[in-house]
């Protein structure tokens, strides 16, 4: 199929924001406003966090939805019918009080045929999807709080709304995994951001680590608003920890790293969630950034391939930095699948327009994307596809690349299917 990098992009992603702010609740992406859909068209509701406190998880989120409108802009033959496809994208501002009111909005009001949200703060938008009986599928969220916000299980699941994300469980066996098969010292500096995802992530890595025989040295919870880590890097040098890990944005880790190196503090590992699964997390911390390891859960070196276009992944990536001037992020393979899964369903329902039809295809789904595969048909939890996630870290670009870094997988102790690409080393490698 042709390269995504021929589109005509109508819009840059800060035009699409603007235009977000501009038109409020009932703006959409470059498409007419429509209170009652007509019956050859699909209209299809997207909620993503372009602002707020989490947007950085958004950053490429605009320009995958442009290359959606592209895609479709000459609609799609479903059961042998022609349908118009109308997408109402929608900020959720990074807030979970403005998520449900445009679930509300969507579902009730919009009368969107399928609901499609990457937002981790997605619970309330799905919870008016299973009220109503409209399909939604979620991601960029791990399925135990999917589950856990509305008081499911993965014998139970939901009656109208989807999950495909990785477990929380399986990031804290592959940080682990990672840190044994390196041979460091297993003494780990521990603190999170004071939040549902830092809360839980703190309780499973504190259990974990006490099972694999690690000492942790416990830095705490902290509030979004704090610029000073002195306490947690006195505590970490104190106590003789050789690995730091946790929930840390970015801002947040440069100045706890600017902090520990004034005060000596010696690490052979930063194992970080949140912070480094951006480019710009590293960059902030200057020539420093390379060694630095996160989760790995999308990256340019995969082999899988996107079903509505057939790009591979480095060439998806490409076509983005080509497009935008910025580097490829680890959410854009979530952001472009959930697309494809949306897509997918719609055109196995035979009906489009037939909500229990399209419900059921999602269910039935079993679907080769360009993050791998997402199997809601073969799940053994209902609602939830289980996808994979790895570890990697950061090396330095060689002198004179567009970017100064790049992410590789070091370890795939819960993915065997994804390749090792870079041997995992300590800090002290990349001085």
């Amino acid at each position: 199929m042709e390269s995504m990098s021929r589109f005509n992009l109508a819009t840059s992603r800060r035009q699409v924001i603007k235009g977000l702010a501009a038109g409020g609740a009932a703006a959409a992406l470059g498409m007419p406003y429509l209170a009652r859909a007509a019956e050859d068209t699909i209209r299809i509701g997207y909620i993503d966090q372009f602002t707020g406190i989490r947007s950085n998880f958004a950053e490429t989120a605009p320009w995958v939805v442009e290359q959606i409108q592209a895609h479709l802009k000459d609609g799609l033959d479903i059961g042998g019918k022609k349908y118009a496809v109308e997408i109402l994208s929608r900020d959720s501002q990074s807030d979970p009080n403005r998520m449900g009111s445009l679930g509300n909005e969507l579902v009730l009001r919009e009368n969107v045929d399928l609901l499609l949200v990457a937002d981790g703060l997605a619970a309330p938008a799905l919870e008016i999807c299973d009220q109503n009986g409209t399909p939604g599928i979620s991601t960029i969220l791990q399925w135990e709080p999917f589950y856990a916000a509305r008081g499911s299980s993965p014998e139970k699941g939901y009656p109208w709304s989807f999950l495909f994300f990785w477990s929380g469980a399986d990031i804290i066996k592959n940080y682990i995994g990672m840190w044994e098969a390196s041979g460091i010292d297993k003494a780990v500096g521990t603190f999170y951001e004071d939040n549902d995802f830092g809360r839980g992530f703190s309780g499973g890595m504190t259990a974990s680590l006490k099972e694999a025989g690690f000492k942790e040295v416990q830095g705490g919870l902290f509030k979004e608003q704090v610029d000073d880590f002195s306490n947690q890097v006195a505590a970490f040098r104190d106590g003789g920890a050789k690995i730091v890990t946790g929930l840390v944005f970015p801002q947040h880790f440069a100045t706890f790293w600017g902090q520990a190196q004034q005060a000596g503090l010696e690490l052979d590992a930063a194992t970080i969630a949140a912070a480094f699964v951006f480019p710009s997390g590293v960059e902030v911390l200057g020539d420093q950034g390379a060694g630095m390891s996160t989760e790995i859960w999308f990256n340019r070196q995969l082999p899988f391939k996107s079903s509505l276009t057939g790009q591979l992944a480095n060439d998806f990536c490409s076509d983005y930095e080509a497009s935008t001037g910025r580097q490829w992020a680890q959410p854009m393979g979530y952001h472009h699948a959930i697309w494809e899964v949306g897509i997918a369903a719609l055109k196995a329902s035979g009906d489009p327009k037939n909500r229990a039809a399209v419900r059921d295809a999602i269910a039935g789904l079993d679907l080769d994307t360009v993050i791998g595969k997402v199997d809601f048909k073969n799940s053994t939890m209902k609602s939830v596809a289980n996808t994979w996630v790895t570890m990697g870290q950061w090396h330095r670009n060689p002198e004179g690349s567009k970017f100064p870094y790049e992410l590789y997988v070091t370890n795939n102790v819960t993915a065997p299917q994804v390749p090792i690409q870079k041997e995992f080393q300590k800090l002290s490698a990349f001085k």
